[in-house]
């Protein structure tokens, strides 16, 4: 899986650049958001807008007569990018759009070039922190067009079969008015290709159906990637009895599995530790569901609410596609961990049921109130474990344990996260992470690289609603209604996995505070809408808010 080899042209007169490298690419790519911006780069168009008020409405070809600045162009509007609620997505959509538009044209190697860029001037103050909400245009831009020739590995392993090749981009060249130098155009390339490859892994395992990319098959793709990768140790527990006893919450899902060998459950551990122990920040620790297929379980979803369930594995999918970025990157600020759980959520003589009492391996009693509240099941024992791993090296007095602890659990959760914010991610913290500002940080972050969060909070209500109601439990996992239906329901369940998983007992009037973090992308893992009756393709979300929050 390569990524197009990628250039970056600057200098303080972009238009005599684009005259003269126009040569090395094989068409152009314009980027516009005022028409009238195009009359100085693209002669014939002055031409077309007096006869035509729709013209640069939409993409649009041309092949100008005089073959300046190439013999093929394509004009893509921005829209508007000034308005109170524009942000940086109209590069990311447009990008994309051109990007695909490029490649039914039959470039593979393109250069791209801003009409008018915009300038600082251009500041909607939207972020919490950052001063600039168009600060990496250039940045998301070249992602948008590298995301257009991205096919995922299922697609990629027909066109072999078939022996069609698919269109891709070899190379793609940006023109950019800025002052950077050699070394900072190299970063600007390095970063961008570490969350493309990050992305592409996570929609490489988010996107295939249930069989090809089952926890067995996910772990055999982990192997290719990881494989060779010298800065990420990967660690698989694959034997049933060991899951049962380390991780039994999430063995409960996946009972019903069991009577299926392909469908066995699989714990993956990725772990990066700096190189420099000595400069390390942060220590983070990230929880992904990988749900390769949600039936419910008994409390089974019906009436066609099953449908897409395949991509209930995009919140594992993001954390294993985020950890091969921190690879690429490899920062010297932070130590990262994560753990993958995957699981089959079937429906059969074995599946758990509600009722259920079922020990954590905090020790905690969970009351089980509906199969299909599985997500916080599988993903609470994780966390309890690096809950663990941070205790203990707080008490080793490790070089790094002086640096605060951060927790995540990262999954396509709830409705309700589509019912409250659409296609938005959501991140909420506890005390401790919220102090640090972690969901700002995530916001901030996703808001400048065009993959949006909102801000959610955890509150007492959301501790409250999950407590025992009698002897016989410690804490209830779920009601027996849907999230979409239930108040608070993105919200509650973070409650739940703060309880069972012991971490409550590590708030801010602890001796010993960990962040908490919980972040769900039921939104924006996947696109909002799909063609025809098909299933939308996914995103790679939060693998570049995640870059820019904690490795940037």
């Amino acid at each position: 899986m390569e990524l197009p080899q990628l250039a970056i042209h600057t200098g303080s007169e972009p238009a005599k650049l684009l005259s003269d490298i126009g040569s090395q690419y094989d068409g152009t790519v314009i980027f516009f958001a005022d028409k009238k911006s195009l009359e100085s780069v693209v002669p014939c168009v002055k031409a077309h807008l007096a006869a035509d008020a729709a013209f640069g409405d939409a993409l649009q070809l041309v092949v100008p007569e005089s073959k300046i600045p190439s013999e093929r162009v394509l004009l893509a509007p921005l829209g508007s990018i000034n308005n109170d609620f524009d942000d940086v997505r109209r590069f990311k959509d447009a990008a994309f759009a051109a990007g695909q538009r490029a490649l039914k044209a039959g470039m593979s190697s393109p250069l791209v070039y801003f009409a008018d860029a915009p300038a600082n001037a251009a500041n909607l103050a939207w972020t919490f922190e950052d001063a600039d909400d168009y600060k990496q245009f250039l940045e998301v831009t070249m992602l948008g067009m590298m995301e257009a020739s991205y096919e995922p590995i299922d697609v990629r392993e027909h066109a072999t079969r078939v022996n069609k090749p698919i269109a891709v981009f070899s190379k793609l060249g940006f023109i950019a008015a800025t002052s950077l130098n050699e070394a900072q155009v190299d970063n600007v390339i390095r970063q961008v290709s570490a969350i493309e490859m990050g992305r592409r892994i996570s929609k490489d395992i988010g996107s295939p159906d249930p069989e090809r990319m089952s926890p067995i098959n996910v772990v055999k793709y982990l192997n290719e990637v990881f494989g060779d990768d010298s800065r990420i140790k990967m660690t698989v527990v694959d034997d049933v009895d060991t899951i049962k006893k380390e991780y039994p919450l999430a063995h409960a899902v996946t009972r019903a599995s069991l009577a299926v060998a392909r469908h066995h459950p699989r714990i993956v551990h990725l772990e990066y530790k700096s190189a420099d122990q000595s400069k390390v920040k942060e220590n983070l620790y990230f929880v992904g569901k990988g749900v390769t297929y949600d039936t419910g379980g008994a409390d089974i979803k019906c009436s066609g609410h099953m449908r897409g369930m395949s991509r209930d594995k995009c919140g594992a999918a993001a954390v294993a596609g985020f950890m091969k970025t921190v690879s690429m990157l490899a920062p010297e600020n932070v130590n990262v961990r994560a753990g993958l759980s995957l699981v089959r959520n079937s429906v059969g003589a074995d599946s758990y049921v509600s009722d259920e009492v079922i020990y954590s391996r905090n020790g905690t009693r969970v009351l089980v109130g509906n199969t299909d509240a599985e997500g916080r099941m599988v993903m609470t024992d994780l966390l309890c474990q690096f809950k663990e791993q941070v205790v203990q090296d707080k008490q080793a007095n490790t070089p790094s344990s002086k640096a605060p602890s951060f927790l995540f659990t990262v999954a396509t959760l709830t409705g309700h996260a589509l019912r409250a914010y659409d296609g938005y991610g959501i991140a909420l913290d506890n005390g401790f992470a919220r102090r640090n500002k972690i969901s700002k940080r995530i916001f901030d972050a996703g808001h400048t690289l065009a993959d949006p969060f909102e801000v959610s909070t955890l509150r007492r209500e959301d501790v409250e609603v999950v407590q025992p109601g009698r002897s016989a439990e410690d804490v209830v996992q779920a009601n027996d209604k849907p999230s979409t239906m239930t108040n608070r329901g993105h919200q509650y369940p973070a409650g739940f996995m703060l309880i069972a998983s012991g971490l409550d007992k590590h708030g801010l009037d602890s001796k010993e505070p960990i962040g908490y973090t919980h972040v769900d992308v039921a939104g924006s893992a996947e696109e909002m809408s799909a063609v025809g009756w098909s299933i939308p393709r996914v995103t790679g979300s939060p693998v570049a808010a995640f870059t820019g929050a904690f490795l940037l």
